[in-house]
């Protein structure tokens, strides 16, 4: 499979991703009446249309590549297999190992984007008070 195949399944599936997640977020919060489903539902769909011009330029930068494998991809029977890690057993070190990553990756991925909301939140925070600052006259000190 050429790089530019498995480049443009995987923004298809990015977007469709995006806007699955959007619309899980929408019909939660017309069913619940939760704000937080909706800033998610909101964000996702953004990055799916986001990702859709993305996609968009992707392919006409790359045009000139052919989609020999693209097509070869669809073609071919499709057999799923499962890793040696699924497929083994499920008390094996292997599983446990896999577990610990699984685990480690969450940890570090959960950490990344928890700092870069605290980040967003610090600048809101702080950009309201200023504002407020300016509004009572003072001058704000940075």
């Amino acid at each position: 499979m050429s790089l530019k195949t498995f480049h443009l399944i995987f923004v298809i599936a990015s977007i469709l991703l995006g806007l699955g997640v959007g619309g899980w977020g929408v019909q939660e919060y017309r069913t619940y009446g939760e704000l937080g489903p909706l800033v998610i539902g909101i964000i996702f769909f953004a990055m799916g249309i986001g990702l859709f011009f993305y996609g968009r330029r992707m392919l006409k930068k790359t045009k000139n590549i052919g989609y020999l494998a693209f097509a070869v991809l669809f073609l071919l029977e499709q057999n799923a297999s499962a890793c040696a890690a699924c497929f083994g057993e499920s008390d094996s070190p292997m599983a446990d190992g896999m577990n610990a990553g699984i685990f480690t990756l969450l940890i570090v991925v959960g950490g990344t984007l928890s700092g870069i909301a605290g980040f967003f939140i610090y600048i809101i925070r702080r950009g309201a008070r200023m504002s407020s600052l300016e509004l009572e006259g003072e001058s704000p000190t940075i």
